[in-house]
């Protein structure tokens, strides 16, 4: 979805210049701790200066990176209705991810199982709105750890048909599924076309782990997939308890990381990451729900636009356990700030309790939180049909429109339809038993479940698909 942006802009010119000075002087002289040999050895080849695990950057190699990265590109789906076209002004929304714990729709919380990780996917196909999967719930009942991530892409491939998020094994399955080569993944790449994107998280303060810098040298280096830089810096705990110096430690681990990447496969795409929280120091945890927050993720996608880069924070995020008024509110202060701040990815869909849980029905309130946010923000179209000038000649003074072709023409685009928000007048809500929106939630996620018809996949296909998951299943 592309729109003029009303951006929220805390920081001025000067602010961001210094922001950016300063990044430099700490990658400069201070740098980055990276655990992969594999990574410092390509940072010495470039010439880097690398002392035991932490390396130190030039002014010159990090303008180099910055102008490298690309501000368009596209990221396939399977289905190509949901291939997304990413630019500076486009927005997408995929769920939240990675959460070990399910909240049902009273409140009881528990552990995720594949039978979760499953009605997820069925609720990201549902939904339009979801243009890419995530392993939503990490199944920690009945399934293995180290069998998690691979269950999840199996479980995304086989239920939806949309943009993939890339994991271990990714790669492979969605070759078996896609019908394609990991040459042909690498020579669309060159051409700005993409299969999938990968999250690359980086540990705060400024270290990026074996794991994830292998993660990345694999991704963009043998299929140049859009990386998804995810530092996730806590203010007083893991950064700086100011913001601004907050900002400051958040700009060199983007940074620093995009360097690595760009030393991989110069032009790779990367999205910057904002996602960042502040601390709440009478509990000493992260807090994602808090004002804090917001400022954080309106001025990083001000940091993100200034390099010219396409940004990825979080929607929906709230510090609540359970789908009450502050899990909506919070949810709807998140979803319009980042979006309004000109965040271009955007997951977090269904998220509870400062990412520790999942919900069905708190997936289903964000959606229309979403529509909210997307409506609220869908630029005005200034058509003769539109403005309907003539109509009001014809109209007239003390006439109506309700029983005009041009009302019945326009109104189902024009006005949105809620999903479960209800608009009754009071006899009637109270007739239909006094319903919340989380129990109308609740009854719309019984429906898609029951209704979820799942998207056509050759037999031979997934034949294939069945037989490399038990061919590799890590634990058996």
């Amino acid at each position: 979805m592309d729109r003029g942006l009303d951006r929220l802009s805390p920081l001025k010119k000067s602010d961001l210049e210094q922001i950016h000075q300063k990044t430099a002087d700490i990658l400069v002289h201070t740098g980055m701790s990276f655990e992969s040999e594999k990574a410092r050895d390509i940072f010495r080849k470039h010439g880097f200066k690398v002392d035991g695990d932490i390396v130190c950057y030039s002014e010159q190699a990090i303008e180099e990176a910055i102008k490298k990265v690309p501000k368009e590109f596209k990221i396939l789906a399977k289905n190509p209705k949901h291939t997304m076209h990413v630019t500076l002004e486009s927005m997408h929304f995929h769920p939240g991810g990675g959460s070990p714990f399910v909240t049902d729709h009273q409140g009881v919380r528990r552990n995720a199982t594949p039978a979760d990780v499953d009605d997820f996917q069925k609720m990201i196909q549902h939904f339009d709105d979801m243009e890419c999967t995530r392993p939503i719930v990490q199944p920690s009942a009945g399934i293995p750890a180290q069998n998690a991530y691979m269950y999840c892409t199996y479980s995304a491939l086989k239920h939806t048909d949309k943009v993939m998020s890339l994991f271990e094994d990714g790669v492979d399955m969605m070759c078996i599924v896609y019908g394609i080569s990991k040459e042909k993944i690498r020579d669309d790449a060159r051409k700005g076309v993409h299969y999938g994107l990968s999250v690359i998280s980086v540990t705060s303060p400024l270290e990026l782990t074996v794991m994830q810098s292998d993660r990345l040298i694999e991704q963009a280096g043998q299929y140049g997939t859009p990386l998804v830089i995810a530092p996730m810096p806590a203010a007083g705990t893991t950064a700086p308890c100011t913001i601004p110096g907050f900002l400051i430690q958040q700009n060199c681990e983007n940074i620093g990381t995009i360097v690595l990447a760009q030393l991989v496969n110069p032009g790779n795409p990367v999205f910057y990451g904002v996602m960042g929280s502040g601390t709440d120091f009478k509990i000493g945890s992260a807090v994602y729900g808090g004002p804090e927050t917001r400022i954080m993720e309106l001025a990083g996608a001000q940091i993100a636009k200034f390099y010219g880069m396409p940004c990825r924070g979080n929607g929906g995020l709230t510090d609540a356990h359970f789908s009450d008024f502050q899990a909506g509110a919070e949810a709807a202060l998140h979803y319009y700030n980042v979006a309004r701040g000109g965040v271009n990815l955007i997951p977090g869909a269904g998220h509870l309790g400062s990412f520790l849980e999942q919900s069905l029905e708190q997936f289903v309130l964000d959606c229309e939180i979403m529509g909210y946010v997307k409506r609220i923000l869908r630029p005005l179209e200034f058509t003769e049909e539109n403005m309907a000038a003539d109509l009001i000649k014809k109209v007239g003074p003390k006439g109506q429109y309700l029983t005009e072709e041009h009302t019945f023409n326009h109104f189902r685009e024009e006005f949105y339809d809620p999903i479960v928000f209800p608009r009754m007048s009071y006899n009637i809500w109270a007739e239909q038993g006094k319903k919340e929106a989380r129990e109308k939630a609740h009854e719309k996620v019984l429906e898609i479940l029951a209704n979820y018809q799942r998207p056509e996949m050759d037999p031979a296909v997934e034949r294939d698909l069945d037989k490399y998951v038990a061919e590799h299943w890590p634990v058996k």
